[in-house]
C-alpha cells in the first residue's frame, strides 16, 4: 500500500512538472515554408500563446509571415493574463514578414502576459522593404501591466520601424550585439533616463539598408525621444556624394555618443575632398519642449581619415573628412605627374 502511495505521489509531482514547463514548438522544415503552414512545426501544430516557437535554422528564403491577418507575428493574442510566449530565432534562420503592414506584435491586448524574442542569430526582416513594415512590441492602450522585449543578441533585424507602442506599458528593445537596420523610424520608446524602452549596447545600428543612403527619424513631433548609443556600440554612416548621405533627425533631449564607434562606409568610387562637412545628426523641436535639444560625448573609436564632433550648441553632429598625410602626399605626387606629363 505505500509503495503505491509513493508511486502515485511520484506520478503527481510529474504532472504538475510538467504542466508549468514551457512547451516548446521547433520549426522542422528544412527548406523555405509558411509559418502558418502546421507542418512545419513539431507535433504538427502552430506554436500557442503558452509555448516557446524556436527556429535553428531555415531554407535560403526562411519562414514567411505571409497570410490573410495584419499583424504579422501576433505571440499573444487572445489568451490570458498568465500566457508567456518566447521566439527563440538561431544562427541560419530567416524570418520574412512580408505583408506592408506586417508588424511583430508580442503583446496585444492582454493585460499581465509576457512576450519576448531572443534572437542569436539568422535575419529578421520585416516589411521586406514595402516601407510600412514596423516592429512594435505593445499594441493595447489597455497594456499598463505584462512586458514585451526584444533582444537582438546576434544576426539582423532590418525593420522600417521600430517602436514600442503605448509608452506606458513596460517593453524593451535591448540590442546587445549584432547589426540594427533601420530603414525609417525608430518611435515611442521614452526618455534613456526612464529607463524605457532602447538600449542598443553593442550592436551596430544601421540608417536604411547596409550599403545604401536612408534617413530616420528617432522620435517623433508629438513623441520625443532621448537616444544614447552606448559603450560599446557601433554607428553606421553611408556616404554615397557630397549631397547624398545617411542622417538622422532626432526629436528629444540627448543623443549620448559616449564610448561608441563610428563607422563610415564610402559608396562606390567616391572620395570626399579633405575637409569635407557632412552633417549627419541633427535635432528638430517637438511639441511641449522644455529645454534645448544637446548632443554629447565623443566617441570612443573613429575610423581613419574621420573627425567627428557636436557643433552648433550641440545640436548638429558633423563628420570632417581629413586625408593622412602618407594619403596628401600621393595625391600630390600624382598632381605632379600629370604636370610633367602635359609639358
Amino acid at each position: 500500500m505505500r509503495r503505491c502511495v509513493g508511486i502515485l505521489m511520484v506520478f503527481t509531482l510529474l504532472l504538475s512538472i510538467g504542466s508549468t514547463a514551457q512547451a516548446t514548438r521547433t520549426w522542422v522544415s528544412g527548406n523555405n515554408g509558411n509559418w502558418n503552414n502546421t507542418a512545419n512545426w513539431s507535433g504538427g501544430s502552430l506554436p500557442s500563446a503558452l509555448e516557446t516557437a524556436q527556429i535553428n535554422n531555415t531554407g535560403t528564403s526562411g519562414a514567411i509571415v505571409d497570410d490573410t491577418r495584419t499583424t504579422g507575428i501576433v505571440l499573444l493574442a487572445d489568451g490570458l493574463a498568465t500566457d508567456k510566449a518566447v521566439l527563440n530565432i538561431n544562427s541560419g534562420a530567416n524570418l520574412t514578414l512580408n505583408k506592408a503592414t506586417t508588424g511583430i506584435f508580442i503583446l496585444q491586448s492582454i493585460a499581465g502576459a509576457q512576450g519576448t524574442v531572443n534572437q542569436n542569430g539568422g535575419t529578421v526582416t520585416v516589411g521586406a522593404g514595402a516601407g510600412t513594415g514596423e516592429t512594435r512590441l505593445v499594441t493595447s492602450s489597455s497594456m499598463t501591466t505584462g512586458s514585451a522585449t526584444y533582444n537582438l543578441y546576434g544576426g539582423t533585424l532590418d525593420t522600417e520601424i521600430l517602436s514600442k507602442g503605448l509608452k506606458t506599458a513596460t517593453a524593451s528593445f535591448n540590442a546587445t550585439g549584432g547589426t540594427l537596420v533601420v530603414r525609417n523610424l525608430i518611435n515611442k520608446f521614452g526618455k534613456v533616463s526612464e529607463s524605457l524602452g532602447f538600449n542598443q549596447g553593442t550592436c551596430t545600428l544601421e540608417m536604411g539598408a547596409m550599403n545604401t543612403v536612408a534617413a530616420i527619424g528617432v522620435g517623433n513631433a508629438g513623441n520625443a525621444m532621448d537616444y544614447a548609443v552606448g559603450t560599446g556600440g557601433t554607428m553606421n554612416f553611408d556616404i554615397a556624394s557630397a549631397s547624398s548621405f545617411d542622417t538622422i533627425t532626432q526629436y528629444g533631449d540627448i543623443a549620448n555618443t559616449a564610448g561608441a564607434t563610428l563607422q563610415v562606409d564610402l559608396l562606390g568610387t567616391y572620395i570626399p575632398n579633405a575637409g569635407d562637412h557632412f552633417n549627419v545628426w541633427s535635432f528638430s523641436a517637438y511639441t511641449g519642449q522644455t529645454t534645448t535639444s544637446v548632443g554629447s560625448g565623443a566617441f570612443g573609436v573613429l575610423p581613419a581619415n574621420w573627425t567627428a564632433a557636436w557643433i552648433n550648441s550641440g545640436t548638429i553632429l558633423q563628420l570632417t573628412y581629413i586625408p593622412e598625410p602618407a594619403t596628401m602626399a600621393l595625391f600630390g605626387l600624382g598632381l605632379l605627374a600629370m604636370r610633367r606629363n602635359k609639358k
